[in-house]
This record gives structure tokens, C-alpha cells and sequence, in this order.
């Protein structure tokens, strides 16, 4: 049976975020400023056996801010554990 390393590339308004889920709860976040870094970050997973498993899109409203919609993208990627 394969075991799973898992990962989220989460796209906010102008900022993104990478996390890697581990098993021990250390889970590695990396945060970027812009989409082309993310995007730079995604194409290395790939090249590094990352597969993706799933895309989100969510949108949702603050009451506490101006903003009437706010829009997170989430791509969910695996690896086998140990590749």
C-alpha cells in the first residue's frame, strides 16, 4: 500500500501560501508575495513527483471589512512517501 505526502498551494488576493503536511504535526509553510513565485514553486513539485490531486475554489465575505468577496484557490498535491 502506498503511504502519502500531502501538500496545499493556496492562492490569496495577492498573496500565496505552500504547506506541507506532515505526519508529526511540523507542518512546513512557505509564503510568498505574488502568483509567479507560487507558480515557480509548483512547477518544482512537479518536476520532484508532486501529482495534483484536487482544485478548490472558495469564495466568501468578511463582515468586518469592505471587501465583499474574498476568492482562495487551494491545489491539493500528493507524493508517495519516501520518492
Amino acid at each position: 500500500m502506498t503511504r502519502w505526502l500531502y501538500a496545499v498551494a493556496e492562492l490569496f488576493d495577492v498573496r500565496a501560501q505552500v504547506t506541507v503536511l506532515m505526519p508529526d504535526g511540523n507542518h512546513a509553510v512557505t509564503e510568498v508575495k505574488d502568483h509567479a513565485t507560487l507558480y515557480q514553486i509548483i512547477a518544482q513539485m512537479g518536476a520532484e513527483g508532486w501529482e495534483l490531486t484536487v482544485s478548490e475554489e472558495m469564495a466568501g465575505t468578511n463582515p468586518l471589512s469592505e471587501n465583499t468577496r474574498t476568492i482562495v484557490r487551494r491545489l491539493w498535491l500528493k507524493k508517495p512517501l519516501g520518492a
